[in-house]
């Protein structure tokens, strides 16, 4: 018989990268938790909840359909809590923008829970920006 748990996708530095090199928002969202909470920079305050989350992610693909992310290198901890993995990602990543062709290096520290994603947060800077 087959354990089902063991069989559910567990959050990882190469889901990301599969993500990230075709953004596609109708599937992978699976391995976020109800309560997950992201921090993104330049945002006043976290985003909560799922629906928020993926709202999140829609915005900038929305803004940058072409987004795609490159992980340079990534690193895999254990939490404090049983269960808990920190997930820290190293990543470069190109897209076109209302200002144009963009380049942004960042870093990510993702927390799960199980294998969900319960917390990530993100930090990028541009490397360039071109504007029309």
């Amino acid at each position: 018989m087959t354990d089902l748990k063991s069989a559910a996708p567990k959050f990882s530095a190469e889901l990301f990268a599969a993500f990230w090199a075709a953004p596609d928002l109708s599937h992978g969202m699976d391995i976020l938790a109800d309560d997950i909470v992201g921090y993104w920079p330049g945002d006043p305050e976290p985003v909560r909840g799922l629906d928020a989350y993926t709202a999140k992610i829609a915005e900038i693909l929305d803004a940058a359909s072409d987004l795609q992310l490159q992980v340079v290198d990534s690193a895999t901890v254990d939490g404090a809590a049983p269960g808990e993995q920190l997930i820290f990602l190293h990543y470069t990543g190109r897209g076109t923008g209302p200002d144009g062709p963009f380049q942004i290096r960042g870093l990510d520290r993702v927390r799960t829970r199980d294998g969900m994603v319960v917390e990530n947060v993100i930090r990028y800077d541009p490397l360039f920006v071109t504007g029309n």
